[in-house]
């Protein structure tokens, strides 16, 4: 599994290049899973869609978190917990109540995807397990985080206007870990219309066609939508804070303006490219940001969508 999240550095929102996010499926296409109920409060908020590391605090000194980390979590229906410490992954059983998460024995990793993302050409991308060992930052955070991160905890949630639901996960020996919301529950049931590209944190002029340029993520792993004048298909993977397509295709032929053809041959050339996507569905203001994930943040470029609801 891949492992996932830019971890920022303050204590407000994650930065553009920060902003990753979970999936349908963790590791390959989604199959949907049986509705169950879920516990109030911020235990109910913790099983619904990911949540990625923002600070982890010791008694309350912040820690520093390295750059190269991406650290997530996700409670799935089957009564597990699965993510990444930093640049490792790991499941374990998972009990949640309204304000108290207990994690248990580790389990059986989830398989990894069958089509994996296509390595980046601009910078080394996410870190890998293999990383930890001959990283000094990477192994000393993972330490502290699986320190963190088992046992009896208890959870709590903040909203600071302008910034995202945070949700605070403590132990009884002073760890405490602030987890941001990624993406959040309803995710599949909205329509994402397509807005402009990226390059890192500044944006390129809206698409022409607007609102007909969209993407509807499905919970089986099936993408469906238009590009402006066609409809198009593609299947998505979702790994932790990260997400990449694979056979992405126009289903329509139509004839629309230059402009408008030129935007839809150049959005479906990237799809088909199958990058390595963070990816960051703002809870509150319904904006979804993708950028490609080179560990080289000033290089990463990207996609930004606004969120409607689906017809």
């Amino acid at each position: 599994m891949t492992a996932l999240l830019a971890l920022s550095a303050c204590g407000g929102a994650p930065s553009a290049r920060g902003r990753q996010g979970g999936g349908a499926s963790e590791s390959g296409s989604a199959s949907p899973s049986p509705a169950k109920q879920r516990p109030a409060g911020a235990g109910g908020l913790l099983s619904g869609g990911v949540w990625a590391v923002q600070e982890v605090e010791i008694d309350g000194h912040r820690e520093d978190l390295p750059s190269e980390a991406r650290g997530w979590v996700a409670v799935q229906s089957d009564g597990t917990a699965s993510g990444s410490y930093g640049c490792t992954p790991f499941r374990t059983q998972a009990k949640v109540t309204a304000t108290r998460l207990t994690l248990g024995k580790e389990v059986a990793p989830l398989p990894s995807p069958s089509l994996p993302p296509t390595r980046p050409e601009d910078g080394p991308g996410p870190c890998h397990p293999d990383d930890v060992a001959d990283t000094a930052p990477l192994a000393d955070f993972e330490k502290k985080m699986k320190a963190a991160f088992s046992g009896e905890l208890s959870l709590s949630t903040k909203r600071t206007p302008g910034y995202p639901l945070q949700l605070h996960v403590k132990n009884q020996q002073g760890y405490d870990i602030t987890f941001a919301q990624a993406r959040r529950e309803d995710f599949f049931q909205i329509r994402w219309q397509l807005v402009d590209t990226t390059q890192y944190d500044s944006h390129g002029a809206e698409f022409t066609a607007g609102d007909q340029m969209y993407f509807d993520f499905h919970d089986n792993g099936e993408v469906s939508g238009k590009l402006g004048c066609n409809a198009f298909t593609a299947k998505a993977t979702f790994a932790g804070t990260h997400l990449y397509f694979n056979d992405a295709a126009l289903t329509t032929q139509r004839t629309c303006s230059e402009k408008i053809t030129k935007d839809e041959a150049s959005v479906l050339a990237t799809l088909k490219k199958s990058l390595n996507y963070s990816y960051w569905a703002e809870p509150d203001s319904l904006t979804l940001s993708l950028n490609e994930d080179l560990a080289f943040p000033a290089r990463e470029t990207g996609f930004t969508f606004r969120g409607v609801p689906r017809p």
